[in-house]
């Protein structure tokens, strides 16, 4: 349980503010995630995300080979062999328990079957502070502008502050990526700062990143914001 003290000057030695203005604050030391936490199943109303597997190869490329989905990822993905590498190294990430990469489940109506829509992960993981990073994400052109992306970042948010304990998630996006800033900005992240000249992509540019963050002050109204917004969506 993070500890919301503001301690005093007599507390660790330290003030109950520093020079910006940010409390002082203390919480416990215990890394997470656990080793035995790194693939977990997040279920929500219409969307599952599930632990990424190999054999989740021939369903990904079906959504993930048209260039206008992956675009903005340093490296796209055109190829089925790019898609399989690309599962490959999220799974030796999670094996390095540095990532925790999902697919995104559609889960069935009445009289259909349930549609792998497309991926996202917990990544660049420092357990020892609890704090993540939700990306790798992109999903295909059916399910865009749905619920579905919106309901996946509720379950991640909602599984890192209420069942990780992390004092921050993060999130980074290409600067060019107009529709990805806007969809944070919508679901109430924080706008921290751009990472000029921080990737070079797989044709030569020299992509700007943008950082956004929420923290664990700051989920409880972004958790009353989505669920807001789910429901409106209905």
């Amino acid at each position: 349980m993070n500890l919301p003290a503001s301690p005093t000057d007599a507390d660790h030695g330290w003030p109950s503010v520093d020079p910006d203005g940010q409390p002082v604050r203390f919480t416990h030391r215990g890394p997470r995630p656990r080793p035995e936490e790194f693939e977990p199943t997040l279920e929500g109303e219409t969307v599952l995300l599930s632990p990424m597997r190999e054999s989740h190869v021939e369903a990904l490329c079906r959504i993930g080979l048209d260039p206008a989905v992956t675009r903005f990822l340093p490296h796209p993905i055109s190829t089925a062999e790019q898609m399989a590498e690309f599962v490959r190294a999220a799974l030796a990430a999670r094996e390095a328990r540095t990532a925790i990469p999902f697919v995104t489940v559609v889960k069935a109506a009445e009289g259909s079957r349930p549609t792998i829509a497309g991926t996202t992960r917990f990544l660049s993981i420092e357990a020892p502070h609890r704090r993540v990073e939700i990306g790798g994400t992109w999903i295909g052109l059916a399910w865009q502008r749905t619920r579905v992306n919106t309901e996946a970042k509720y379950l991640m948010l909602r599984h890192a502050f209420e069942e990780l304990e992390c004092l921050r998630v993060e999130f980074k996006t290409d600067s060019l990526n107009t529709r990805s800033r806007a969809a944070l900005l919508r679901i109430g992240a924080v706008p921290e700062g751009i990472f000029t000249n921080h990737v070079i992509t797989a044709e030569g540019r020299i992509r700007h990143s943008v950082y956004f963050r929420i923290t664990s002050e700051e989920w409880p109204g972004v958790r009353r914001h989505l669920e807001e917004l789910l429901a409106a969506r209905g």
